[in-house]
C-alpha cells in the first residue's frame, strides 16, 4: 500500500471520513492499514482493517471502521461481513444490547447471503458465525435462557446456518449446561446455624 494514507483514503472515497479522524485515530488507522488492499475498494478495505482490529484488542477502533464500513454500502455480503464485526467489536466491550442488535440484523440478512457466504468459504459455512455464536453466547451466559438458545438453534437450523444433527449436540449440550448451573448453584448455597 501508498505510504501516503490520506492519499488512498482519498482514492476510495474515504477523504472526508479520514480528515475527520483525529492525530491519534490517524495514526491507528496506519497500522492496520498495511492490511488492506486498496484495489479492492473502500469498504473490503475498512472491512479487512476492523477485522484486524479485533485481532488486537483494538474493539473500539474496529467500531468506528466499521460503522463507517456499513454506512458505504456495498454488496449484500460485505454489509453482512462488516456487521459481523461490529457483533464482535460490541459484544468484546460489553456492549451487549448493541451486540444482540447487530446479531438479529445479521439473522435478518441470512436468506439473502447465505449461498453467497458460502462460496466465500470455499462452498462450505465457515466454523464461527458471529450473528450464531455471539447469540447464543449472550442469550446463555448473560441472560441465563436457555429454552430460547434452544429456540434459536432450531431457527438457525430453519435458516441453514446449523446442521440438524450438529443443532441437536449443541442443544443436548445447552441441557448439561444448564443441570450444571443448577447443581452447581445448589452446591453453593451455605447454610448457618442460629
Amino acid at each position: 500500500m501508498t505510504s501516503d494514507l490520506g492519499l488512498v483514503m482519498r482514492k476510495m472515497g474515504l477523504g472526508d471520513w479520514y480528515d475527520g479522524l483525529n492525530e491519534e485515530g490517524k495514526r491507528i488507522l496506519s497500522r492496520y492499514s498495511s492490511h488492506i488492499d486498496e484495489s479492492k475498494g473502500a469498504q473490503w478495505s475498512l472491512l479487512e482493517m476492523a477485522k484486524h482490529a479485533n485481532l488486537d484488542e483494538n474493539h473500539k477502533f474496529a467500531i468506528i471502521l466499521a460503522t463507517q464500513g456499513l454506512t458505504i454500502g456495498g454488496d449484500a455480503l460485505l454489509h453482512f461481513l462488516m456487521n459481523e464485526e461490529m457483533i464482535t467489536a460490541t459484544a468484546e466491550i460489553n456492549r451487549n444490547d448493541e451486540a444482540k442488535w447487530y446479531c438479529e440484523q445479521g439473522l435478518n440478512m441470512v436468506p439473502k447471503i447465505l449461498d453467497v457466504l458460502k462460496d466465500h468459504h470455499g462452498g462450505v459455512l465457515p466454523n464461527y458465525i458471529a450473528c450464531r455464536n455471539r447469540l447464543i453466547d449472550l442469550t446463555v451466559g448473560l441472560e441465563g435462557d436457555y429454552d430460547r438458545a434452544e429456540r434459536l438453534m432450531l431457527e438457525f437450523v430453519d435458516l441453514g446456518l446449523l446442521d440438524a444433527t450438529e443443532a441437536e449436540f449443541r442443544i443436548r449440550s445447552l441441557k448439561i449446561h444448564r443441570l450444571q448451573r443448577t447443581f452447581d448453584s445448589v452446591y453453593s448455597v451455605r447454610f448457618t446455624k442460629d
